[in-house]
């Protein structure tokens, strides 16, 4: 279990955001639980993940703050998907780009992949390695949000 721990750690740490003048960032590793419901339903919420097996469902939450004393805007938030991690979509907040190679980025949609024999085909999610979000309004000091996105332990 430690070394499962020491593990999730890595990746956080892996999982870094450029600093911006008068932004504060930090990066929280969620996996998603499921619990019934005295109803009988069943629910999911998001649990620390100290602990995950491969195939788990996680989210990565990347939190920002304006720590400054003027409003910030533009605002690029970067994030490599670890090796260890497969891509699974958008989470809260804005819609974000991904990237395949780790330079060019768009919409899933609009990226493809050559491969063998030059064959071309659409990108998949397990494609994406990295994923970026531009929050474009102004972020008062004090202020801040969040944007995720859904990944899987391989």
């Amino acid at each position: 279990m430690k070394a499962r721990i020491l593990f999730l750690a890595a990746i956080a740490a892996m999982t870094g955001v450029p600093a911006q003048a008068g932004i504060a960032l930090e990066t929280k590793i969620f996996r998603t639980e499921a619990t019934k419901l005295a109803s009988g339903a069943t629910t999911e919420r998001l649990v620390p993940a100290q602990r995950a097996v491969p195939g788990d469902p996680m989210v990565y939450v990347l939190a920002y703050r304006n720590t400054g004393t003027q409003p910030v805007a533009d605002i690029m938030l970067d994030s490599p998907v670890p090796p260890s991690m497969i891509y699974r979509g958008a989470g809260a907040g804005a819609e974000p780009e991904v990237s395949i190679d780790g330079s060019r980025f768009g919409r899933l949609a609009d990226l493809s992949i050559t491969g063998p024999g030059g064959v071309r085909r659409p990108a998949r999610l397990s494609d994406v390695v990295h994923v970026r979000w531009r929050v474009v309004a102004p972020v008062q000091p004090g202020a801040g949000g969040e944007v995720s996105f859904h990944a899987a332990l391989r």
